[in-house]
């Protein structure tokens, strides 16, 4: 993969970083630079992640004894306190004895045992609001936290001197610590610990000296990216130049964040499962630096190197059943699912046959207007009801009658009934006897009496056109339903193909009326242009009709071609043929629930055509321009909306405060240390940002740490080890005399400027 291919460039050229304050990207204690693949080989796809949630894997730290020799040799103690990670050990360890997140959980209102801190908090994402810090940014600011930190370790380690912690501690603090806050932790260490003895460096000068042997003496920029900040600290003749340091507010912390939310508004679905020990974890592992990042999202524009490059990452979830479940199980199912749909379909006649019987009686009150010879008021309710002529009245009223009367049959179960067993009494045949004669001999009464009849007329031979189709439909249902059950019969395989295919062909007809409606709601559209004209030649016509004589009749409607007309300029899309499919589509549910063990009915979504769901692929979270997106902050942090330069601009800033010979020595020695600097690729990008800055030919070079977390509290260890160490104590006395600000200066140490002076 080409994230192996980049760790193994990466180690090639040496690169290891130091983290003494921010979460390691590539922990080797915790095995995280092994290969995350999971289930490619489950699900046959490239590139997919399980998440490994190592912040459920958390041990508690034991209670450990007493060592023989710190206690009597008062061997100092080191204590790194990062703003992520501390780690604490005896000066004669060759390894940090406890390493913990420097964090604490505790509720208003309850007592201090309730108090979890650093490993007791098994799961942090549970109690994530309760979580406290000493740290504001990268200062230790809350005190009270700090010293439950201080017990937190003093108990662990066993020390079991009475009143007092008789060992010199050698403490980190961060670059330009206040005076005030120094004041504090040494009031704090002294004054409650009785500790005898303190000495304070910075974390990121403690490892530029681990790995720099010459650093006492040697003149270089150390760039420290941590959990909260990043620093740009020229070092001139082996001691820090306080006034020409810069301070970044981006670390890991923000790193997070930003992943955090750009997935939550990616996956606003899986916003629940998108937690920020989550996010820390893409952040750690499935993220690198761009060495060019304009071009690098070019790159990401193409397919092809889209779905090489993307890191899918699959979340938890629970796997629809399939064929696990035994045949006993299955036939209930299934048992259960023709239950449900004939409660559905139920639930739907008994709506559409209220629907339908509220409808025939409004158009019933409308055809007895015109037996009462109101003539006026029953051509206002014919054009109330959308209706141009009495035979269209007549027929939708056929209509209603034939619905509602295979609606009422399917609702009591029953079988269509035989008309010819069923028929009402014979009434006499109407006779319409004046419409033979012609207008010029009858009287006025005579010719009202004769459009009455007219109308009788047509209304008369329109029921009887219904019932002969009906006749001839129920015949031709009653054949096929008769073909079908012998098909049945002789071969299921092939009927359940066959009811397949006409389930298959109604939801594409159903598909087909949605995608018109879309499109006829679009203006521009070639089916909206085309119902425009349609509509254009149909006024046309209607124009011309009513020009060549007065009184004309529009006709419109009175033939069956002029259905397929209107439904091909309905914006609704012939909604009232979708009612007989939705019949014909839930016997077919029905029929293949009944005789088809393997039938799922969709979702409305699976209904559209060629969609296949899968749920595993649904609950991935991919992650493409991501992985070089967020470690660009560093460079860029106002994508972040963060008003501060990014750290090429800054480290050309902090040069320019130099002589250019001195700029010249600077830079033979950049040395990167902090987690966040962990970065596949950073280091390449860190020299082409110098190669872009610094003058034609010059020379650069860029160092990076041996140790991704503990080469801070390696370097303190290393320095307290040395004979010199003990000159830079501050102790009791010198603490009541010179104020608890007081710091004696040495090469891994901030300057001290007293206030006042």
């Amino acid at each position: 993969m080409k994230m192996d291919k980049i760790a193994e460039h990466e180690q090639t050229n040496a690169v290891a970083v130091c983290f003494s304050s921010a979460p390691s990207l590539a922990d080797p204690s915790t095995g995280v630079i092994e290969a995350n693949m999971a289930s490619a080989e489950d699900n046959g796809q490239v590139n997919v992640f399980r998440f490994r949630d190592n912040y459920l894997k958390v041990t508690p730290d034991e209670y450990q004894d007493y060592p023989d020799a710190p206690r009597e040799s008062k061997v100092p103690l080191i204590i790194d306190n990062g703003a992520y990670n501390c780690k604490v050990g005896w000066a004669n360890d060759s390894h940090p004895r406890m390493q913990f997140k420097n964090v604490i959980a505790k509720q208003r209102g309850k007592k201090d045992a309730d108090i979890q801190i650093g490993n007791d908090i098994t799961n942090i994402e549970v109690v994530r609001w309760l979580l406290k810090t000493q740290f504001d940014r990268n200062v230790v600011v809350h005190y009270e936290a700090q010293e439950l930190i201080f017990d937190y370790i003093f108990s662990h380690l066993g020390i079991k001197t009475q009143g007092s912690i008789d060992h010199p501690i050698i403490m980190t603090e961060p670059v330009c610590n206040p005076n005030y806050c120094r004041q504090l932790m040494s009031e704090l260490l002294f004054e409650c610990y009785h500790v005898p003895q303190i000495a304070y460096g910075v974390d990121s000068l403690f490892s530029f000296q681990y790995n720099m042997p010459q650093a006492a003496k040697s003149t270089g920029i150390v760039l420290s990216s941590g959990y909260q900040t990043t620093h740009v600290l020229p070092v001139i003749n082996g001691r820090l130049d306080s006034t020409n340091c810069k301070r970044i507010n981006i670390g890991g912390a923000q790193a997070t964040t930003f992943m955090h939310r750009l997935l939550q508004l990616k996956y606003p679905a899986h916003f629940g499962a998108i937690t920020l020990s989550r996010a820390e974890e893409l952040v750690n592992e499935h993220t690198f630096m761009a060495e060019d990042y304009a071009t690098e999202l070019e790159k990401w524009n193409s397919l092809e190197y889209y779905h090489e490059n993307v890191h899918k990452i699959q979340l938890p979830y629970t796997p629809i059943p399939g064929s696990t479940l035994s045949a006993k199980d299955k036939e209930e199912r299934r048992q259960q699912q023709i239950k449900r749909l004939q409660e559905m379909n139920a639930k739907r006649r008994e709506s559409k046959l209220a629907a339908d019987q509220e409808k025939l009686e409004q158009l019933m009150s409308i055809q007895e207007l015109i037996e009462d010879e109101d003539e006026d008021t029953f051509n206002r309710a014919l054009e109330k009801f959308g209706y141009s002529s009495a035979e269209e009245c007549q027929a939708a009223i056929n209509k209603l009658n034939l619905s509602i009367q295979k609606t009422r049959e399917k609702i009591l179960g029953i079988e269509p009934a035989d008309d010819s067993n069923n028929q009402e009494p014979c009434k006499e045949e109407p006779t319409f006897d004046l419409l033979d004669i012609p207008d010029e001999a009858m009287t006025l009464e005579q010719k009202e009496e004769k459009r009455r009849q007219k109308i009788l007329k047509s209304a008369h031979e329109a029921r009887l056109k219904a019932k002969r189709l009906r006749e001839e439909l129920k015949a031709q249902q009653e054949e096929e339903q008769k073909v079908m059950e012998a098909k049945r019969q002789l071969d299921l395989e092939s009927w359940l193909a066959d009811i397949r295919q006409q389930r298959q062909e109604l939801l594409e007809n159903r598909s087909q009326r949605q995608q018109q409606k879309t499109e006829l709601a679009k203006r521009k559209s070639q089916a909206s242009q085309e119902r425009m004209r349609i509509l254009t030649q149909l006024a046309h016509e209607g124009q011309a009709k009513g020009g060549s004589g007065k009184g004309k009749e529009d006709t419109f409607g009175q033939n069956d071609e002029d259905w397929n007309v209107y439904k091909t300029i309905n914006k609704e899309g012939g909604d009232s043929d979708s009612e007989a499919e939705q019949e014909k589509l839930a016997e077919l549910e029905q029929l293949l629930a009944e005789y088809d063990p393997e039938f799922q009915k969709e979702t409305p979504a699976q209904q559209q055509v060629g969609m296949v769901f899968d749920i595993a692929e649904y609950y991935q979270l991919h992650l493409g321009v991501e992985r070089i997106r967020v470690p660009e902050l560093l460079f860029q942090p106002s994508m972040m909306g963060i008003d501060q330069a990014g750290l090429a601009e800054t480290l050309q800033y902090v040069l320019s405060r130099y002589p250019p010979d001195v700029q010249n020595t600077l830079v033979q020695t950049i040395f990167l240390t902090g987690g966040n600097t962990l970065y596949p690729n950073l280091k390449t990008r860190l020299e082409t940002e110098l190669l872009a800055m610094r003058p034609f030919q010059s020379t650069f070079k860029v160092y990076t740490a041996n140790d991704a977390l503990l080469d801070s509290w390696y370097g303190a260890r290393n320095w307290a080890l040395t004979p010199q160490c003990k000159t830079y104590y501050i102790t009791k006395a010198e603490y009541d005399e010179k104020g608890a600000e007081y710091l004696k200066e040495h090469h891994a140490s901030n300057r001290y400027i007293p206030n006042p002076k």
